[in-house]
């Protein structure tokens, strides 16, 4: 099984990334975020799940070995399958992923295209006390949801960065701090 790879990017699309490692192309579905930042000809480094079928051997790329735990986490639960898991992830940060879980916000697992009422309900509790030394990473969730917003917008992954280095999360919801990234990029 692949657990990690390291290499150049060759394309990206809205659903997975070719990465040439060594001469080798894999095909890597990624959460959104990751695709987004990904520019040809940049280097790398993905945790892996191979995630394996009686007709296909699938790869799922992480940036962290974080994303990467709440993916199989999700997978244990039954009625979620990979590409539920992967838009979960493409939606939410890890740590937001977590925090709902422990609070038992099934409204904010709903938001999640294909996911309902019902798998979230069965997602807080097949996985209630299981992601809770994650749940100390929500508070990143706004800067996550202004960030896949300012670049769903269009800015570079360096813009969006050096943007959010100016936001004080702590402070205010998710619709000001996008309000107010926007006015510091003008």
């Amino acid at each position: 099984m692949i657990g990690y790879l390291k290499g150049i990017i060759l394309s990206a699309t809205e659903r997975y990334m070719l990465l040439d490692v060594t001469g080798v192309g894999y095909k890597l579905f990624c959460p959104l975020p990751i695709l987004l930042a990904a520019a040809p000809g940049k280097t790398i480094s993905l945790f892996v799940h191979t995630h394996v079928r009686e007709d296909a051997i699938t790869l799922y790329g992480f940036e962290t070995d974080t994303e990467l735990e709440v993916f199989e986490r999700l997978l244990d639960v039954s009625g979620i399958g990979p590409k539920s898991a992967l838009a979960m992830l493409s939606v939410h940060s890890p740590g937001s992923i977590a925090d709902a879980v422990e609070r038992a916000d099934v409204v904010l697992l709903s938001h999640t295209p294909g996911i309902g009422k019902k798998t979230a309900e069965k997602t807080i509790l097949e996985l209630k006390g299981k992601l809770a030394h994650l749940q100390d990473m929500a508070v990143n969730e706004s800067t996550f949801e202004v960030r896949l917003a300012l670049e769903a917008l269009g800015y570079s992954p360096k813009e969006v960065q050096s943007v959010l280095s100016k936001l004080n999360p702590l402070e205010k919801n998710t619709s000001k701090l996008i309000t107010e990234a926007l006015s510091l990029l003008k």
